[in-house]
């Protein structure tokens, strides 16, 4: 068995380069899932409430319960990638059924003492996003691997990537990590790869460097595998006053795990080129919890007319990471292959602040009849904030963050017709880009049914999700880029116990 090895990044202001302003949006923007009554309405339930997804969205809304009750559900994701690499497309499926969704409430009728008339304390637990994907993109770019490594290679002295007498390749691969940085780190892996050499190579102090690799344009093939889920529990209290109001608070925490798993394999170099193909790994993981706190109330303002209005503060996350790497190619020093899964970068913990939000809502609700119910939420990305703010490198994402995300509008509309024991439900969402470059929307469209049984209901949804946008597998300027139109399709059921 393979020894493990750790490096582990501690050093404040220290580059890692982990950490990108993507993340920011991956973990902060939440897909409206959950049961599948919310999910066949486009979760617009904000001023409807009522429904145990609908807690996160308004708190307010675990005073609608008309009675204690429990459910849980479950649900089928299936994920399809389509990719363009330089007008070559590439298609990738992804598939995953479990869980999703399990909340119980209690309601207290106090309407023969007190003009508070309910009092309810409600928990749900479902799942905010889930990570599992899979990519592939292949073709032609004029952006070679090479340049990854010289971006980070050029202005870091040759003797400072060098491995010391008796040290073992992989041994010096995390303590360059770990004690010089990232960028070190990456020219090591250039270097005893053969990818890249120092212009001189008996000149230790030297910081620049030339590529192996010689080439008009090279052929990638792209690998990316995700992984994981942010899951959120929610602990909501709510009291109804008199007919017409109905005030919440709640409390959110959110448990992250993603895991990205990428490679990247290149060959198609000219003919008398020393390197002629390179394949490179990079796996990341990371964990983490954040907390928020919600606010929210809705008014009965006529028979027919609810108005919901919500406020969540920003989610506070402390997270950690931990990265491994790996590289060949036909220039390789014989021992690199030791560098593997086994050689574990660690990085210290960090925290990252998702932004507040704000909900608006409002129904129109006929009887027994039907309803239509719109959401309208706002939250500005470009004041979410990677910490601690003394951080070098954070600073620098901090900047970024602010010129490049912007302000996030969702627009939520359900629809509902009930009909005996059956009721029939539409709904449609679209989403701006978080980036401000970015003019393509997120559009969901889902339908669904339900059947109320006495003692208890059902439910089943169908949902899907498109999205259009840019992908860029490494973390460098000069790194090739695809576009990716992803198609997420979701179909949830949902049982739910009265008591």
């Amino acid at each position: 068995m393979k020894k493990v090895l750790l490096g582990v990044f501690l050093a404040t202001g220290l580059l890692t380069y982990a950490q990108q302003i993507q993340d920011l949006p991956l973990f902060g923007l939440e897909q409206r899932t959950g049961t599948a009554r919310f999910q066949a309405m486009a979760g617009a339930f904000g001023a409807l409430g009522g429904d145990f997804s609908a807690l996160a969205i308004n708190p307010a809304g675990a005073a609608v319960f008309k009675h204690s009750q429990m459910g849980f559900g479950l649900s089928h994701f299936q994920t399809e990638n389509n990719t363009q690499l330089n007008a070559t497309n590439t298609q990738a499926n992804k598939g995953h059924l479990g869980f999703n969704q399990a909340g119980i409430v209690f309601v207290y009728d106090n309407s023969k003492n007190s003009p508070w008339k309910k009092i309810s304390l409600a928990l749900n637990s479902d799942n905010s996003n889930q990570y599992k994907s899979r990519v592939n993109a292949k073709g032609n770019t004029s952006n070679g691997l090479d340049q990854y490594f010289l971006h980070y290679a050029n202005g870091t002295p040759f003797g400072d990537i060098l491995k010391l007498d008796g040290e073992l390749l992989e041994e010096a691969y995390l303590n360059i990590g770990s004690q010089i940085g990232y960028a070190a780190q990456q020219a090591f892996l250039g270097y005893y790869s053969g990818v890249l050499d120092p212009a001189e190579l008996d000149n230790n102090s030297i910081s620049s460097y030339v590529s192996n690799a010689l080439y008009q344009q090279v052929r990638q093939n792209h690998h990316i595998q995700t992984k994981g889920r942010n899951s959120k529990f929610v602990a909501t209290t709510a009291a109804q006053y008199k007919d017409f109001l109905f005030l919440g608070a709640g409390l959110e925490f959110q448990n992250l795990v993603f895991e990205k798993q990428g490679r990247i394999n290149e060959d198609g170099y000219s003919a008398n080129s020393p390197i002629q193909y390179i394949d490179f790994d990079n796996f990341i993981r990371t964990d983490g919890n954040g907390v928020a706190l919600s606010l929210g109330a809705i008014a009965r303002v006529s028979q027919f007319l609810r108005l919901g209005v919500s406020y969540k503060t920003p989610t506070w996350y402390t997270l950690s990471e931990k990265t491994h790497q790996q590289i060949g190619s036909n220039l390789e020093d014989v021992d690199i292959e030791f560098i593997d899964q086994n050689q574990i970068n660690l990085f210290e913990d960090y925290r990252i602040t998702i932004p507040s939000k704000i909900t608006l809502s409002g129904a129109l609700v006929v009887g027994k009849r039907g309803l239509i119910s719109v959401d309208y939420s706002q939250q500005d990305f470009s004041t979410a904030r990677f910490r601690p703010l003394n951080d070098p490198y954070f600073n620098n994402l901090n900047s970024a963050a602010n010129n490049d995300l912007g302000t996030v509008n969702s627009l939520n509309i359900g629809g509902e017709f009930n009909l005996s024991r059956w009721s029939f439900r539409v709904g449609y969402s679209a989403q701006n880009s978080p980036f401000v470059n970015n003019t393509v929307n997120t559009i969901n469209t889902s339908s669904g049914l339900g059947w109320v049984f006495n003692g208890g209901r059902i439910d089943f949804a169908y949902s899907q999700w498109e999205q259009s946008q840019s992908v860029s597998p490494l973390n460098f300027p000069k790194g090739t880029a695809f576009q990716m139109e992803t198609r997420r399709n979701i179909a949830s059921m949902t049982y739910t116990l009265f008591f």
